[in-house]
């Protein structure tokens, strides 16, 4: 290999090297377990509002205690000409557990030939048993949902056995449903009838037209809000990802100092190793390279170094979780991973700013060397 090779002195000198690699590759690991975990809840809220995409949801309005949707605004939902068809839904929530805790996960009751409906606008396929028959107690479970809850075909939701359960009565599991879209479905004649859902909203599941999503969403917006709650998409999108800066904001900062530690390490390390090769970069001014090539052959080794251990603790990091997700995320419907601009972007000041840190004492140290005084040194 060529002498004068950035990687030479790597390969010569790996024990010296090896601290400042894996203090920079576990520290990309650390911090991208932030951006891991927020990316992973911030996934799962949207994925509970990504139903408003297909099918808005319209509740009447509790200011004046209705139950039921105004019949002047289901006529105005019938003739609206960006909305494909309207259907009756009841909506009950249950709970699913989730990295951040628990999160509420709904059941929608629909009439029995709206299944067929809302299966293809979801893109949604029957993986094990069957749709809810007309007029029972069962339901059709999403996978995500009863992974989460460790459900199967057979099962019931009980919440006389379970003191977390927020159903009002038994469900039982007869199907399971699998698809981009986290949808569980059950019979709207059962929920009508019992009297366990009687003071729960009747609503109206909305379909917009696919090439007028945004003008539906902005009609349904503009219906009375003394008369109903309108559930859309990229309204419950912006209100979420408005709670969810301030995560993110506080997340940002407490990462930023541990970067700026970091850097300080990485580059005090860097500082003394640099200074244990005075008289070879001294030699080599001595013997006529001129100090650019110096200062650009230090620099580039440095610089090297950092994305190489960034790149190294990507890779690292994406290994630990696919094992975790094996072995505990997957089974309960999570999956981590690094591979992701969420997740990415926290780990990108890593590598720059160790990298500038240490770039800048390499650089001060190397425009006041005198190779003379190197040359005569006795040492």
């Amino acid at each position: 290999m060529n002498p004068l090779s950035v990687f030479t002195y790597y390969l010569r000198n790996l024990v010296k090297l090896a601290p400042v690699f894996l203090v920079l590759a576990l520290a990309v690991f650390g911090i991208s377990l932030t951006g891991v975990l927020t990316g992973s809840i911030s996934a799962s809220a949207i994925e509970k509002v990504a139903v408003y995409k297909g099918a808005a949801m319209i509740s009447p309005s509790s200011n004046y205690g209705r139950n039921t949707v105004d019949a002047n605004i289901k006529g105005d939902l019938a003739r609206n000409p960006n909305l494909v068809a309207t259907f009756p839904t009841i909506r009950v929530s249950t709970y699913m557990p989730t990295l951040a805790g628990q999160t509420s996960a709904h059941i929608y009751a629909v009439n029995n030939e709206v299944f067929p409906v809302l299966l293809q606008t979801f893109r949604l396929k029957m993986v094990q048993g069957r749709l809810p028959r007309v007029g029972t107690n069962e339901v059709t479970l999403h996978k995500k949902f009863a992974s989460a809850r460790g459900f199967r075909v057979g099962d019931v939701i009980d919440p006389e056995q379970d003191d977390q359960e927020w159903l009002p009565t038994k469900l039982e599991i007869v199907g399971i449903l699998d698809g981009p879209t986290t949808l569980s479905l059950a019979s709207l004649e059962y929920f009508s009838a019992s009297q366990a859902f009687k003071y729960y909203p009747r609503s109206v599941l909305a379909i917009p037209r696919a090439e007028v999503v945004a003008a539906a969403e902005s009609d349904l917006q503009n219906l009375d809000k003394d008369l109903v709650h309108p559930y859309t998409y990229q309204a419950q999108l912006n209100e979420f990802l408005q709670e969810f800066a301030v995560m993110d904001t506080i997340v940002w900062s407490i990462n930023s100092i541990v970067v700026l530690v970091l850097s300080l390490l990485a580059g005090l390390l860097n500082l003394i190793y640099f200074l244990d090769r005075m008289n070879e970069f001294g030699l080599l001014l001595g013997i006529g390279y001129s100090r650019s090539f110096v200062i650009r052959r230090a620099l580039i080794e440095s610089l090297a170094l950092t994305f190489l251990a960034w790149v190294f603790g990507i890779f690292f990091s994406q290994v630990v979780y696919t094992l975790l997700n094996m072995l505990v995320f997957e089974p309960r419907g999570v999956s981590l991973s690094v591979l992701n601009w969420h997740a990415l972007q926290f780990t990108l000041p890593i590598p720059v700013m160790v990298g500038l840190f240490s770039a800048g004492t390499v650089l001060w140290q190397l425009r006041k060397l005198d190779p003379m005084q190197m040359i005569e040194r006795r040492d």
